[in-house]
């Protein structure tokens, strides 16, 4: 069901008030409720593997977890903000997390000039609306740091390739280079006066 609602965005077959009650919010605050629920259910799954008899690779439980896991920290930011700022609503939620990953680091390069409608200061304002909070990260790193060695590398195959960016620097001890795991260490605050 989490793959289906939040990675596909298919409300289809869900009842009318629970399809409304989703409508009724945006697809980034929709994402940022479940991702502290996708956070504990995928490592209450890695943490039992051995226990549910799938040593050898990912059960299928497991692989739409994870695919769904690496969709929020990955894709979802940029998705959102296609949705939220404008940009090809056709493709928006087919896209590759790459473009986002490295968003900061192309602007304004040779290869990238930087779009005449976007200024430096609206980049900024969708960066810092796109960022997960301290206690998510805090989250991810508190159940997944223990766990980190119950996924292989050989786990991480078609739909669950692109998780290597997060996984491959946790195998060394290293922070993930993904903006998810960047947060602002002093909340923002609107002053209202």
């Amino acid at each position: 069901s989490f793959e289906r609602v939040l990675v596909e965005n298919k409300l289809h077959g869900l009842s009318p008030a629970l399809s409304e009650a989703i409508q009724s919010i945006s697809r980034w605050e929709l994402v940022q409720a479940a991702l502290p629920h996708v956070l504990h259910c995928t490592a209450t799954l890695l943490s039992n593997r051995n226990k549910l008899g799938h040593q050898d690779k990912l059960g299928v439980a497991e692989t739409k977890l994870l695919h769904t896991l690496h969709w929020m920290l990955l894709e979802a930011p940029q998705d959102c903000s296609n949705d939220r700022f404008g940009g090809d609503r056709g493709s928006s939620w087919g896209g590759s997390s790459s473009a986002f990953i490295h968003q900061a680091e192309n602007q304004g390069s040779p290869g990238h000039p930087q779009s005449n409608a976007t200024t430096d200061e609206e980049e900024n304002n969708r960066r810092k609306f796109f960022q997960n909070s301290m206690a998510t990260v805090e989250l991810f790193v508190f159940l997944f740091a223990p766990l980190v060695h119950r996924i292989k590398e050989s786990d991480l195959t078609f739909r669950l390739a692109s998780g290597l960016v997060i996984w491959q620097p946790m195998w060394e001890h290293r922070q993930p280079e993904v903006s998810a795991f960047n947060a602002l260490v002093k909340p923002i605050r609107n002053i209202v006066t």
